[in-house]
């Protein structure tokens, strides 16, 4: 089978000839050299060497080089090392040599004898901080089971062994990477493998804490735009409740001023129909804006790239 390595970089030049090393030497090994690679280094804006030292590999593996244009995050770098890879089946790895590239090997094993899978990493032994990296994922981990009712054990690990045909690299959000293999797991069947996790010895981490709240307002958004049209509805059926309520009050109001003959100036009522009818109003001028907006993003990211492509053979 065939297979492109997307590794995304922010930073990480004291480990990308390491990196680098150790990775040939995994996809060395006689037992998967039947396989075909590529390898796909997407530098995210690296203010360091990253760069230059990328430029210099000289690899026996077919190797492209993405240089973002900005920081964009891990995510898109992601997707943006998935849009120009050649091959189907798609290989995660960071470049932080925590993950160990010797454990690609076994995982594609099990790729490679069953359809429609997705081979997941399990970080069963971390060598992190417990405070500042263990608990905020073991948080990260639980609540993304509750909100998915996924049964993935780790989801931040970045090892992950895929078909890029079950993302659109045009609808994306957020951590991308930390949530797909739940949003798809209810389609697919996801196996875990133990892996092997090592301490960080150069460079420093690019999370914290802080990955709660985003794990957080990306299962929001996950919920909120389950599928194409889920927002529409969900806003206009919001909009929908607040003009029929803006009628009930209207209704209300001129029930009490014909048949009780009260005014309905003593009342809350006229606070409460200009309120939900400017409340409708709004909803569904939030529908015409994300509208607006969306279309505007499909057709700029057709239009133009964020990333500059440098190959390597």
């Amino acid at each position: 089978m065939n297979y492109s390595i997307v590794i995304p970089l922010y930073n990480e030049s004291e480990n990308i000839n390491q990196l680098n090393s150790e990775l040939l030497k995994a996809l060395s090994d006689s037992e998967i050299t039947n396989n075909k690679f590529e390898i796909i280094y997407v530098n995210d804006g690296s203010t360091d060497n990253t760069s230059n030292l990328l430029k210099k590999l000289n690899n026996n593996i077919k190797t492209i080089i993405l240089e973002n244009n900005s920081n964009l995050a891990q995510s898109k770098s992601i997707l943006n090392g998935i849009e120009v890879s050649n091959y189907n089946n798609i290989i995660l790895l960071d470049g932080d040599l925590q993950s160990d590239p010797k454990d690609i090997k076994k995982m594609i094993d099990i790729y490679n004898k069953k359809e429609n899978i997705l081979v997941h990493g399990f970080r069963k032994n971390r060598n992190d901080p417990y405070f500042t990296k263990i608990l905020p994922s073991k948080i990260a981990n639980f609540v993304v089971r509750k909100f998915t009712n996924s049964k993935i054990l780790d989801h931040g690990c970045s090892l992950k062994i895929f078909d890029k045909s079950m993302i659109d690299i045009n609808d994306f959000f957020g951590d991308f990477h930390r949530l797909f293999a739940a949003q798809v797991s209810k389609d697919i069947k996801i196996i875990e493998v133990e892996v092997n996790h090592r301490p960080r010895t150069k460079g420093k981490s690019k999370y914290g804490f802080e990955r709660i709240f985003r794990v957080f307002i990306d299962l929001i958004f996950i919920k909120f735009s389950r599928n194409e049209s889920s927002y529409f509805y969900t806003i206009g059926y919001l909009g929908l409740l607040s003009f029929l309520l803006s009628l009930a009050s209207l209704s209300y109001m001129m029930y009490l001023k014909i048949f009780v003959g009260k005014s309905f100036i003593a009342t809350p009522l006229p606070i409460l129909f200009v309120f939900f009818t400017l409340a409708g109003l709004i909803f569904f001028s939030i529908i015409l804006m994300l509208e607006t907006l969306k279309k505007m993003f499909k057709e700029g990211n057709a239009k133009t790239k964020n990333f500059t492509i440098y190959k390597k053979d």
